[in-house]
């Protein structure tokens, strides 16, 4: 037991972030893949992060949007509820994790959160653009994405189309700085991205953790996670 112990105290940790409320399906969901993959994780809400927590990458989840005032714009009516503490707690995490080179990946919000922290910007609401195609919302990987050539993204996957779920109501507009698009639906809204530098930074827009089922999925966190390790085997 206690060898078993430490080997599990030598794996990366890796802190997930999500709200107090909610946020637990998609934490048990990231958990399970990071744990198939040999990173260990810990989950972190607004009342109960520890700032100095060790910390070998970020995983920033879906949820409640953004706060507009984050960004400068006003409120639109479709946006219901919002987290400034978690705003705050995910940017801070964001800058940690720049000055200390860690791996970050963001999924829905957390990928728009990446885009903001970057001094990119959003569209409030996706229902007022004039698209060429319907939009859709489900859980099921049922949307087309193209994956952009040359790319990480490309890279780990090895495809150039993909299918996959769409949960959002929001979308990136311009794109932040050191940041390059990765992916695009079929209404060239933009679905994923990652830096254009060393660090490992991944954004996707859709929900690879509600679809553990789906080889993308289990290739996603595989390439996050060797990074991490990567990381982590470099620093010691």
């Amino acid at each position: 037991m206690e060898h078993g112990g430490e080997k599990m105290d030598q794996r990366p940790t890796v802190i997930v972030t999500g709200s107090t409320k909610g946020s637990r399906i998609a934490w048990a969901m990231s958990r399970s893949l990071l744990r198939l993959h040999g990173v260990h994780a810990c989950f972190f809400h607004p009342d109960s992060w520890d700032a100095d927590a060790s910390m070998d990458g970020l995983l920033i989840t879906g949820g409640i949007d953004i706060d507009p005032e984050l960004y400068g714009t006003k409120r639109h009516t479709s946006i219901q509820k919002t987290d400034p503490a978690r705003d705050a707690m995910e940017m801070q995490m964001l800058e940690r994790a720049k000055n200390e080179s860690l791996p970050v990946m963001g999924i829905c919000r957390g990928m728009q959160l990446i885009n903001l922290f970057m001094g990119g910007t959003l569209h409030p609401h996706i229902g007022d653009m004039d698209l060429n195609f319907h939009h859709p919302h489900t859980p099921l990987p049922l949307q087309t994405l193209e994956i952009e050539a040359q790319t990480h993204l490309h890279k780990i996957l090895r495809r150039n189309s993909l299918k996959a779920n769409a949960l959002h109501h929001q979308t990136i507009d311009r794109i932040g700085n050191g940041l390059t698009i990765a992916a695009k639906d079929r209404n060239r809204l933009i679905q994923a991205i990652e830096s254009k530098d060393d660090q490992f930074i991944l954004g996707l827009q859709w929900h690879p953790e509600f679809m553990p089922y789906h080889w993308s999925s289990r290739h996603i966190f595989h390439a996050f996670a060797a990074e991490i390790k990567k990381h982590k085997h470099t620093l010691s």
